[in-house]
């Protein structure tokens, strides 16, 4: 038996009495069409089974109905945080959109970079970047050169681009713990203090305002945990806890989860407790378990995608450049925040 034979535009258009442009524009997405004759021409299709035929359409169009992830990684280990592919997809859906994913690896210090198979075709309506340091100049050039509108993600720039409230989630961290009664509180960052900040990403920067900022406002003074040396993987441990002594602490704030865990672990050498003698507070994507609940400022992750797959949405329409867009984050409570000892 010979399998029945599809249905085709011009069948539509017989059968409704109308031309075939005219139903092909209708199927295309011609914005010019009534909304009374896109009805009609819709119900018809779905009624007699017709399929749009989505890859003649894209290379006479261009238009692919898809956005292209693109992950920029400095290290072949990077990973990107959990929840913002989630976000991404969502954030498409609405514009009618799917998503591809490209990974593009750059070697720490090389300018040499080789285009994605996917850059290369550029088979995408347009782009969201994301990267874990500041692209280099020669991969912002090559992503420019494809010719689609890109909006990153965590990125610092002052239009096409959304990030997370770093000033502001240190605030509520300093916040969070200064309701509970501390005033002696540290922050720690292992990298701010000895690399250049051309190396860093933008959030170290923004963190430590945060922390700066919220412990003037209530006049208590800001005790920094930032080594001037690089102390290694090995040294870390018997630095963070020289520092818990010298400073003496009630509470540390935190760049990461990376910082946390070392604190963690320094005030275990230090036979300091968390949390009976020391709070402690990180920006992480969730609440992970150490021992203990880590109380964090949650990074919005699914929300940065929702919000960088709209604001996309709107470059490929044709909207100028966008605003950037900074997503506050939330505080998440856990079991290592409580008021100071009595003394």
């Amino acid at each position: 038996m010979n399998p029945p034979r599809a249905i085709t535009q011009s069948d539509i258009a017989k059968q409704l009495g109308i031309g075939q442009k005219t139903v092909s524009r209708v199927l295309n997405g011609d914005p010019q069409v009534s909304p009374k004759l896109r009805e009609q021409v819709e119900s018809a299709a779905q009624a007699m089974g017709y399929r749009l035929n989505r890859s003649a359409r894209s290379i006479k169009t261009r238009r692919f109905d898809t956005a292209m992830f693109l992950q920029v990684a400095a290290r072949s280990h990077h990973r990107v945080m959990p929840g913002l592919l989630d976000g991404i997809a969502a954030g498409l859906a609405e514009s009618g959109r799917s998503l591809m994913i490209e990974r593009l690896v750059v070697a720490d210090g090389s300018d040499v970079v080789t285009p994605t198979r996917g850059l290369d075709d550029a088979m995408a309506d347009g782009i969201v970047a994301y990267a874990d340091t500041e692209p280099a100049p020669a991969v912002e050039a090559m992503i420019d050169a494809v010719g689609l509108p890109v909006v990153w993600i965590n990125r610092r720039r002052d239009h096409d681009t959304v990030c997370p409230d770093d000033v502001g989630a240190v605030e509520a961290m300093v916040d969070r713990l200064a309701a509970a009664g501390h005033s002696r509180i540290a922050w720690f960052d292992r990298q701010l203090g000895y690399r250049p900040p051309e190396e860093l990403h933008y959030s170290r920067a923004d963190r430590l305002e945060g922390f700066q900022a919220a412990m003037a406002r209530r006049q208590l003074e800001p005790l920094l945990m930032v080594p001037s040396y690089d102390p290694g993987e090995l040294g870390i441990i018997p630095w963070a806890e020289a520092q818990l002594r010298d400073l003496k602490c009630t509470a540390v704030a935190c760049y990461h989860l990376g910082e946390a865990l070392d604190v963690l672990y320094a005030a275990s050498r230090a036979g300091i407790r968390v949390p009976e003698d020391l709070s402690l507070i990180a920006v992480h994507h969730d609440s992970p378990f150490a021992g203990v609940r880590i109380d964090v400022a949650a990074l919005p992750a699914e929300e940065l995608g929702r919000r960088a797959a709209l604001m996309l949405a709107q470059r490929i329409a044709g909207a100028p450049p966008q605003a950037a867009l900074n997503v506050p984050c939330s505080i998440i409570p856990g079991g290592t925040v409580r008021p100071p000892r009595a003394e």
